[in-house]
């Protein structure tokens, strides 16, 4: 058995996508009357848009709109933190499409959130595909149409990495770079949207170099020509500089550099470095741009302290800044500038300190997944997490985590995994009544889960004798 990757119930580039579009990638806070504006852009290019240019019909129109509500609700951060808005947008969706609902928009989120996860990458890939053409005959915004071709670009790259096979893919990047200039042209798009916008579809582009570096340049001059006061255009700058100071100097050994290489890769670090200074200086509250400026430290290489200095401002602005601490744990790494004695000293620090949350105990958790993958051989690293040195150290990320994170559920299927693995039966047998609905694939297939809990039972410790 493989070393799973932390446990979700949605496809995984789907899932990550979802999550960017609403967190970009950090805790921003921002005023009431920024998030009304958002708002109601997004009612604008969601509700009205469905009126104006969807499928209406009185059959489906009332769950059609409340699902689309939903979403414009939760992409301005108008809800409760509470609020499951994926659960209303999924069921709002269903009920829409039960109806006979065929409007493109409402079929692609139909997709997303409500398409069983036993159909195969390639029957998601098919279907967003499909969507996406639909959406590109329609009179939809920009914007919509957008998303919709980022999302069917990012599923077939994802169905190609599963079946190992070579799907197009140039006639989505295509669409997605021309369908992202439109939006940044468009001086009346909030100015998070087109930070979210463009940090999502670069993404997408960000394992093809000549593509990534055409799409930034397209994108840049209508950005800082309608928000050059922004600090969103600065970041994005910054970010883009990073990503082509490291395209430039490749992956292989520093030996098998060129010097033209070297300096192409310094002269983008400086430049990235001076955009996020701008960046800064307009927004000091954003804590994605110290963390961006810890990228920069990484491949600049100036010190520790001005590593610490970034790190520690985004925590400031953001306690549960899992991001900051992540990109911490990889300056720390052996092959840049620390040790495995400072990474697991780090990670034990992430879950000692009582002022951090959210998902930064699992840090630790991290530091022994990187040590694991130094064995060559998969039943070495197997063997890793049967050290009862290790166990103590994911027994308490875990239970730290758990504690903070009550909710989180299906972080139970990687307790469990680490749990069987390290030999931890009674640990195992009281983590698996808390699985819920059972991913059988993540532990390798209902046979192999079948004989886990099979091991647990036998292999537990006798109850003790009553006095």
């Amino acid at each position: 058995m493989k070393l799973p990757k932390p446990v979700n119930f949605i496809r995984l580039g789907l899932f990550i996508t979802a999550c960017l579009a609403l967190t970009s990638c950090g805790k921003r806070i921002s005023p009431p009357e920024t998030k009304q504006s958002q708002l109601d852009w997004n009612l604008k290019t969601l509700v009205t848009a469905y009126d104006d240019a969807g499928n209406t019909d009185a059959k489906w129109d009332e769950p059609a709109k409340r699902a689309l509500t939903e979403l414009a609700r939760a992409r301005s951060k108008t809800l409760d933190p509470n609020d499951d808005w994926t659960a209303v947008v999924a069921t709002n969706c269903a009920a829409a499409v039960a109806a006979g609902c065929d409007d493109p928009l409402i079929r692609y989120l139909y997709i997303r959130f409500c398409m069983s996860q036993t159909n195969s990458p390639k029957a998601f890939a098919d279907a967003f595909c499909k969507t996406a053409e639909e959406m590109q005959q329609s009179t939809y915004p920009v914007i919509r149409k957008f998303y919709v071709s980022m999302r069917a670009l990012e599923q077939v790259y994802y169905a190609n990495r599963i079946d190992n096979q070579q799907r197009p893919t140039g006639q989505w990047a295509q669409n997605l770079v021309e369908e992202l200039t439109k939006v940044v042209a468009d001086k009346n798009t909030p100015p998070q949207e087109i930070y979210d916008a463009c940090s999502q579809g670069l993404y997408q582009l960000s394992g093809d170099k000549d593509g990534y570096e055409f799409c930034y340049n397209q994108i840049e001059k209508p950005l800082f020509a309608n928000w050059p006061k922004e600090s969103i255009s600065w970041l994005l700058k910054g970010s883009a500089h990073i990503e082509m100071a490291w395209f430039a100097r490749g992956t292989g050994w520093a030996n098998s550099v060129s010097d033209n290489q070297w300096k192409i890769f310094r002269d983008n670090l400086a430049l990235a470095g001076e955009s996020l200074s701008k960046a800064w200086k307009l927004n000091p509250h954003d804590p994605i741009i110290p963390r961006e400026m810890m990228r920069v430290e990484l491949g600049q290489g100036k010190g520790r302290d001005t590593l610490e200095l970034w790190f520690q401002r985004a925590m400031l602005i953001d306690t549960n800044n899992y991001d900051a601490c992540s990109s911490k744990l990889n300056y720390l790494k052996p092959k840049w500038y620390g040790s495995i004695d400072a990474m697991l000293e780090f990670g034990r620090e992430c879950v000692r300190n009582e002022k951090w949350g959210g998902h930064v105990p699992l840090i630790l958790l991290d530091a022994h997944r990187s040590m694991s993958q130094n064995f060559t051989n998969e039943t070495d690293r197997l063997n890793y997490w049967k050290d009862p040195a290790v166990w103590a150290d994911l027994k308490s990320a875990f239970d730290r985590f758990f504690e903070l994170n009550p909710d989180a559920t299906g972080w139970y299927h990687d307790y469990a995994w680490y749990a069987y693995h390290a030999g931890q039966w009674d640990t195992l047998n009281e983590i698996i009544p808390k699985l819920g609905p059972i991913n059988y694939d993540f532990f390798g297939g209902k046979e192999e889960f079948d004989k886990m809990v099979r091991l647990a039972k036998e292999r537990a410790k006798p109850p003790a004798a009553s006095q």
